[in-house]
C-alpha cells in the first residue's frame, strides 16, 4: 500500500501478509491520500518492510536498534538511508500485533516512521508541525502546543462553528509556498475530551473504550511506575455531523497554546524575536525528540536543529499574526470572539505597514 503526502513524500507499506499492519496504516493515512494532489513519481520515498527477521546484509551505514518500549515490549528494527531521499525501514513483526496491532503500530509510527518523515520534510524546507489547525475562507489558523494543552479541544470547538479541518496533532506546512496542508489522521480521544468536544456525537462504544483504556492506564502506571498515554482513535468525520475537510490553506494566524501565563500578541518585527519564537515552536514538537533518539548522533542533531529553526522562522515570517493563548483562562465559547479580535489586530498592523 502506498500513501502520498502532497508532493513531498511517498510511503509504501509492504506488510508481506501481516495484514493487521495494512489495516492500521490504512486507518491512519487513507484520508491523507484522498487530499493529495500529487500523481507523479515523487523524488522522496520511504518503504516500510514488515519482516520476520531483520536482513543480515545491511550496509555498514544502516541504523540497527533493539528498543524496550514502556517496559512492556521489545522491538527490533533497522533503517537504511536515513536523511536521504530514499529510506527503507525494516521492522521485525511482533507477536502482540496479532492481538492488538495498535500497541505495535503506535511505536512504529511515532518513534520510527513519522520521525523519519519529519526529517524528510525538513530537508525539503517543510515543517511537519506539532499543531492543530483549521481554516476559514482559505486562511489557515494553526495552534502549535505541547501535548495536553488543548489542541484537539480548540480544533473541535472551531469545527463545530463551521471551520474546515486541517488536523488536530500534525500539519504539513510549506513556508515557501505559504501553505498549510491538511493531515486528517484520527483524533486522539482521552477521558477529558469526552465531555468537552462541543458539537461532537461520540458513540457509546467509543466513550466506553476511552474509559476502559483510562482504567488500564492507571493499572499500568501503578505497576510499572511510568507514565502512559493511551488514547482512543476516531476520525473527526465520524463524530461531527457537519464536518468539513479543509483544502490547503494560506498561512494566516499562528497561535501557540499554553496552560500558564497571559495570552498575548507578539510583534515579529526583528530576526531575534522571530528566532526566539521559532525555538518555542520547535521545542513543543515531539517527533524531533524521537528522531534524535533514533539517530543517536550529536553532529546530525545539531544540523537538524539548525534546519528546524530556519524553517520555523520562515513560517513565522509568512504568517500575518503570531501570539500566545492560555487555554485555561479563555472561555472556549468565546473562542471565535478571540479570533475576531486577532483579525482586528492583523488589519491594524497591515494598515500601519502601509
Amino acid at each position: 500500500m502506498e500513501y502520498r503526502f502532497q508532493s513531498y513524500l511517498s510511503v509504501r507499506i509492504n506488510a508481506h501478509g501481516a495484514h493487521q499492519y495494512d489495516r492500521y496504516f490504512e486507518n491512519e493515512y487513507a484520508r491523507i491520500n484522498q487530499v493529495c494532489a500529487a500523481t507523479t513519481v515523487l523524488d522522496h520515498r520511504m518503504t516500510l518492510e514488515i519482516v520476520k527477521t531483520l536482513p543480515d546484509d545491511l550496509p555498514a551505514t544502516a541504523i540497527r536498534r533493539k528498543s524496550r518500549f514502556k517496559r512492556l515490549f521489545t522491538f527490533e528494527y533497522a533503517v537504511v538511508g536515513a536523511g536521504t531521499p530514499d529510506v527503507t525501514i525494516f521492522f521485525k513483526d511482533h507477536p502482540v500485533s496479532r492481538i492488538y496491532v495498535t500497541a505495535v503500530g503506535v511505536f512504529l509510527q511515532a518513534h520510527i516512521l513519522e520521525p523519519l518523515m519529519y526529517l524528510s520534510f525538513l530537508k525539503q524546507g517543510v515543517l511537519f508541525m506539532h499543531s492543530a489547525g483549521v481554516s476559514k475562507d482559505g486562511c489557515a489558523y494553526l495552534f502549535p502546543a505541547y501535548g495536553g494543552t488543548g489542541k484537539t479541544t480548540t480544533c473541535m470547538r472551531l469545527l463545530s462553528r463551521g471551520y474546515g479541518f486541517l488536523g488536530d496533532d500534525l500539519i504539513i506546512v510549506d513556508p515557501k509556498a505559504g501553505l498549510a496542508y491538511p493531515y486528517p489522521r484520527p483524533l486522539h480521544i482521552f477521558t477529558y475530551n469526552v465531555g468537552n468536544l462541543q458539537g461532537a456525537k461520540i458513540p457509546f462504544r467509543v466513550s466506553a473504550l476511552v474509559y476502559f483504556k483510562n482504567a488500564l492506564r492507571f493499572i499500568l502506571e501503578g505497576l510499572l511506575r511510568i507514565e502512559f498515554l493511551i488514547s482512543t482513535r476516531v476520525h473527526a468525520d465520524k463524530i461531527l455531523p457537519d464536518f468539513q475537510l479543509s483544502e490547503p490553506a494560506t498561512l494566516h494566524n499562528i497561535i501557540f497554546l499554553k496552560k500558564e501565563g497571559e495570552s498575548q500578541t507578539i510583534s515579529l518585527d526583528n530576526d531575534t524575536i522571530i528566532k526566539e519564537n521559532a525555538e518555542i515552536i520547535v521545542r513543543s514538537a515531539d517527533l524531533n525528540v524521537s528522531l534524535f533518539d533514533l539517530l543517536d548522533d550529536a553532529s546530525k542533531q545539531s544540523e537538524i536543529e539548525e534546519m528546524e529553526i530556519r524553517v520555523a522562522s520562515e513560517m513565522l515570517q509568512k504568517a500575518d499574526y503570531f501570539g500566545f493563548l492560555n487555554t485555561r483562562k479563555i472561555d472556549l465559547d468565546k473562542l471565535e470572539t478571540y479570533l475576531s479580535d486577532v483579525e482586528t489586530t492583523v488589519k491594524a498592523n497591515a494598515a500601519e505597514a502601509v
